[in-house]
């Protein structure tokens, strides 16, 4: 099997390949996913950098151009999908083999490896969803991290285990707030695909967050939306068979970064650059187990990220243009646009002159940054990366491998895949493998309109509900909100105890 930085490299080259069309993007020649996601309001979209080829993966059939067209229907809360099997000539896919599990040898239903066939099904349902609410891709990416990053190395606990999608309680966590909306679609698909009347297969949740990270990058690098061989390499690519945890910890949520460092709320710059690069030392390398380049390559998952919630409604922001819902008619472009964004709007060169004149945000919080004109939003833990550190002992220098991607998208695109694949396997002993081949009996995959509007009742009601959540912790979070999106007061950094560079 191919190591993880070979695949990361493969999958690059070949997204890389895809943009032939246009011109070179980016190129010369913590995760503190906490409460993020993505929505644009961002007034800008310039271009920055240079326009990289990208169209190996725009062949003859974009998939992501045959959205549906109605509206989210409110509807019954049933998890069985509709059966029926007739030949409607309106459906969502373009492949005509699904899987027929009797002559596998899983006539019980009860593999955990799904047929390429099968994927394809879960792939036309989840693209069903994307076009009607393409904030879902940003979504899904947070929550597919959010499972997998409570794993801890040293105590060999969390990680990829779907406790995030199987235990309430775990949303319910401060750091988890806001996920209802992926993780009620997430659920609301996993029960269609076992309830399709073409698919033998249980399928664990663990295995669904992580194929959902993957399904969401893998559609909006390159030209965004889906076609034949981004379907071909989401079909044959993904490893299956991660088991369910069965005994989930809420305490394993403390593995995940929080960006709320303590001493360093709303203090100097420096200081709380400083404690952010800790944390990504502490959660990312020392417990999650990346290296300093592959937490930074995650990290740039902001780059199709917003923060939606967390500041509340008068605070919402992107953090890249590019990475907006509405950036494209197929939604956000993922590529290396955080990153070039360190070196293209950032002048500062150290984190004591950018604590002097944080250009180019406007108003500086207690551990944020906003550019208000552009409505655009950074965590402390983004800002580190953009400088040398200021004390190696706490934490590595991060700006070189932010410099690395900033200097092309296929630099980005090699680290992310394969520290994405080492992220989506984290905690993981079982082995995966990937899909099985349909042998026989394989059928249409494509969704029948029944199907298609069941999934639209199911997708209106699993926002429906999410928004009913949101609504219910932001009612609690009022006093927390006002306290976040209070600006500090920079010039008492500079009296008494506080000094320019953090130091008493």
């Amino acid at each position: 099997m191919p190591s993880k930085k070979i695949q990361g490299i493969f999958l690059a080259a070949t997204l890389a390949a895809s943009q032939s069309g246009q011109e070179n993007r980016h190129g010369h020649g913590v995760l503190a996913l906490r409460n993020t996601d993505s929505r644009r309001l961002g007034k800008r979209s310039k271009a920055r950098g240079k326009k990289q080829d990208n169209d190996h993966w725009d062949d003859d059939w974009g998939r992501g151009s045959r959205s549906g067209k109605s509206g989210k229907k409110k509807s019954s809360s049933s998890s069985k999908s509709s059966k029926s099997t007739s030949k409607s000539s309106k459906r969502y896919g373009k492949y005509s083999h699904s899987n027929s599990w009797g002559d596998d040898g899983y006539g019980e239903c009860n593999s955990n490896i799904p047929t390429s066939a099968e994927v394809e099904i879960l792939i036309n349902a989840m693209e069903l969803f994307v076009n009607q609410e393409k904030s879902l891709l940003a979504q899904w990416t947070r929550a597919a991290y959010h499972d997998a990053g409570t794993y801890n190395k040293m105590k060999k606990e969390g990680g990829a285990n779907g406790c995030l999608l199987n235990l309430f309680e775990m949303r319910e966590e401060d750091v988890n707030y806001f996920l209802d909306a992926p993780l009620n679609t997430l659920k609301a698909l996993q029960d269609f695909w076992h309830s399709h009347p073409d698919t033998c297969m249980r399928i664990s949740s663990a295995d669904i967050l992580q194929f959902a990270i993957y399904f969401a990058t893998v559609r909006q690098s390159g030209t965004p939306g889906l076609n034949d061989s981004k379907v071909d390499h989401l079909k044959y690519n993904f490893e299956w068979g991660r088991p369910d945890e069965r005994d989930c910890d809420t305490v394993w949520v403390e593995n995940l970064p929080e960006n709320r460092m303590e001493g360093a709320f709303g203090g100097p710059i420096t200081t709380r650059c400083l404690a952010a690069g800790r944390e990504i030392r502490e959660k990312l390398m020392d417990r999650n187990g990346f290296s300093a380049e592959e937490a930074v390559a995650l990290i740039g998952a902001h780059t199709i990220g917003m923060t939606r919630n967390i500041f509340g409604d008068a605070h919402k922001g992107v953090w890249i243009p590019s990475g907006a819902d509405d950036a494209t008619p197929n939604g956000p472009e993922f590529n290396n646009d955080f990153h070039v964004y360190f070196f293209e709007e950032v002048p500062a060169t150290k984190t004591y002159n950018f604590a002097v004149d944080p250009v180019p945000f406007s108003d500086v919080f207690p551990n944020w940054f906003r550019e208000e004109e552009e409505e655009e939003n950074f965590l402390d833990t983004d800002i580190v990366l953009a400088f040398p550190s200021q004390d190696e002992s706490v934490h590595p220098s991060f700006h070189k491998f932010t410099r690395k991607f900033a200097e092309h998208n296929d630099n980005f695109l090699t680290s992310f895949f394969s520290a994405l694949d080492k992220m989506s396997k984290l905690g993981v002993r079982a082995r995966l493998s990937k899909s099985r081949e349909c042998r026989s009996n394989c059928s249409d995959s494509r969704l029948t309109d029944s199907q298609v509007q069941d999934l639209r009742d199911k997708l209106g009601e699993a926002l429906h509900k999410a928004e009913e959540a949101v609504h219910e912790v932001q009612l609690e979070r009022k006093e927390e909100v006002k306290t976040l999106t209070t600006p500090v007061d920079m010039a008492s950094w500079y009296m008494n105890e506080w000094t320019a560079d953090g130091l008493i």
